[in-house]
């Protein structure tokens, strides 16, 4: 079942709009984003940063952070894995599957998805359910070695506090809970004796750098003797460069091509300032500065773009909201 697109739902006629954890402007031009808000009665946005999307709407709910929720990801290899909250988030805020309402815990959402989803069926194999128990007992999300939950509050109170509950997994918040190996889905934590935490996860694997040894976490979804669906079974034609257009390309960044990481301020420091790189040949065309969408840009070599190609920077201003890859002219500064 393939997805509708994003261009799609702009066509979309209702009342409401309801955006969940998605910056619109960050996916599309600023205008079409106005045109399309400005069609509703009522924009509900549900989110864990206030952006330029979340400025326009008329209810906000507040969502969990990624630490601070349940859920799945397809990883680079195509395998289905399941990831745990580290930290239960304070009222109001809670994981925006809760705000709509439709479902009660993370198995729930977990089955209907990939009942909804033929591609994803196998999502629910990611890791052990809710119910999951070693020995009767849950698993500890903290080691053994974990102490002082006392001590964190008691310019509050003396009393330890009871450790939240977690009916979405079968991990408990506290030390409590069966010391043995986890299946590697719910493996909470590295630690052996004479290790300090990560630096013991070559204890659990099978060679250094290699598979855990109790198997890697999570399902593939995607696999090469064609036993799983096909999602790449047609490759693009080979690139070929035009005369007078250039293909402009997305480049990602550790910093600042992630949203998150822009809303740091010392980690927004790092982020590259806009620019547009091209090969060697294109580089000695145009020169050191040139005009593309209506912005200056100053001009990086990049070797290993093919001649046609012009890289800028992902998800930044002002790129954000381009439907990349997209052809363009590039004009050269007098």
């Amino acid at each position: 079942m393939d997805a509708p697109t994003l261009e799609d739902a702009l066509q979309v006629q209702a009342d409401t709009a309801i955006i969940l954890e998605n910056d619109l402007y960050r996916r599309l031009p600023a205008a079409d984003v106005d045109r399309f808000l400005a069609r509703f009665s009522h924009v509900v946005a549900l989110d864990c940063l206030e952006t330029a999307t979340s400025a326009k709407a008329d209810l906000i709910l507040p969502a969990a952070a990624f630490a601070e929720g349940d859920g799945s990801l397809v990883s680079s290899e195509g395998r289905v894995q399941r990831f745990f909250q580290a930290l239960v988030p304070s009222a109001p805020v809670q994981e925006s599957w809760r705000w709509l309402g439709a479902w009660k815990t993370l198995d729930e959402i977990v089955a209907a998805t990939a009942s909804a989803v033929p591609q994803l069926a196998a999502m629910t194999q990611a890791a052990p359910s809710a119910s999951f128990r070693m020995a009767g007992a849950k698993i500890p999300r903290e080691p053994h070695r974990y102490s002082g939950r006392t001590a964190m509050l008691a310019n509050i109170t003396v009393h330890e506090p009871k450790p939240p509950d977690d009916p979405d997994s079968a991990l408990s918040f506290s030390m409590e809970g069966n010391p043995d190996q986890p299946p590697p889905a719910l493996q909470p934590f590295f630690w052996t004796p004479g290790w300090n935490s990560i630096q013991a996860v070559n204890k659990f694997q099978q060679e250094i750098a290699g598979p855990l040894r109790t198997g890697d976490p999570g399902v593939r979804i995607l696999e090469r003797d064609g036993s799983k669906p096909a999602f790449f079974d047609q490759p693009p034609a080979p690139f070929e460069a035009r005369t007078d257009e250039w293909l402009v390309v997305p480049l990602y960044h550790i910093f600042g091509s992630e949203e998150l990481s822009r809303w740091a301020p010392g980690i927004a420091q790092l982020s590259p300032q806009p620019y547009i790189a091209l090969n060697p040949e294109d580089t000695a065309r145009f020169g050191g500065e040139v005009e593309l969408f209506g912005q200056r840009l100053p001009v990086t070599t990049a070797p290993d773009l093919p001649k046609g190609l012009a890289g800028v920077p992902a998800g930044m201003p002002p790129f954000a909201g381009l439907n990349l890859p997209m052809w363009s002219r590039i004009s050269r500064m007098s």
